[in-house]
């Protein structure tokens, strides 16, 4: 009689937990049409602004469609690779809203991240007339000349700096839709050793642009010409104020 009762028992339990399981999966088809549930992904954790987007930055998740609306990416490949920018930093959990993201060549700061350790970024205003052929990504000769006392000191000062950035008279770059298309900036990577020569060479005398004539070496990047006459005349002065100031 026992055993008669403990297999009714099973039986009736085995029953009510196929009849919940089979109510659980109604249930999650039922919300699942309501709310009209659809695969998308959000920041698996806090993604830092000027960052590229990495698969391991993704966390796939269901949502209601309707809370996505047109404004988030719902595709993979529509996010990996792309960059937030310099003040979008995209907090652990939040999907990725299309207006968050931009290809590198987008981004409103993309200069700065082409920069390399130890590296800044240098704005030199340029005569139109004598910018040449010379883009964004080149590599030129940056050659100077002054007068002083009347004589003429002049060379390449800089061999090999790589242009990030084109600006316009405002400051805008020229790939950004607002801009006036007309360059008026040149902004080139260069140490921070270099910028009291270029300032000074902006100071005092007249600086043109010249395409390198080796685009493809990227490992002597940007270097002082240590051979010319102008490397030479601002090094002694630069001494000589020194010891001035001593």
């Amino acid at each position: 009689m026992k055993k008669e009762l403990l297999v009714k028992t099973s039986a009736i339990i085995t029953g009510l937990i196929l009849l919940l399981g089979m109510n659980g999966v109604l249930f999650s088809l039922f919300v699942n049409e309501k709310l009209d549930l659809t695969q998308t992904y959000i920041a698996s954790k806090d993604i830092a602004p000027r960052s590229e987007i990495k698969e391991s930055d993704l966390l796939e998740i269901k949502i209601p469609k309707d809370y996505l609306m047109d404004y988030a990416y719902t595709n993979k490949n529509d996010i990996v690779g792309k960059y937030t920018e310099i003040q979008g930093m995209i907090p652990a959990g939040s999907v990725f809203y299309k207006n968050m993201l931009f290809d590198k060549e987008d981004i409103p700061d993309q200069a700065s991240i082409q920069l390399k350790n130890g590296q800044t970024a240098y704005a030199l205003e340029i005569d139109l007339s004598k910018l040449g052929s010379i883009l964004v990504g080149n590599r030129i000769d940056i050659y100077v000349t002054i007068k002083d006392s009347e004589k003429t000191i002049s060379g390449y000062l800089i061999r090999n700096a790589r242009v990030i950035a084109m600006k316009d008279h405002n400051g805008i770059s020229l790939q950004d839709e607002n801009s006036t298309k007309i360059p008026y900036y040149v902004e080139i990577a260069i140490s921070y050793d270099q910028i009291p020569y270029l300032t000074a060479a902006e100071t005092n005398g007249e600086i043109r642009l010249f395409m390198a004539s080796n685009q493809s070496d990227i490992q002597a990047e940007a270097q002082l010409d240590q051979t010319s006459d102008i490397y030479t005349y601002f090094t002694k002065n630069n001494k000589e104020e020194k010891s001035k100031d001593n």
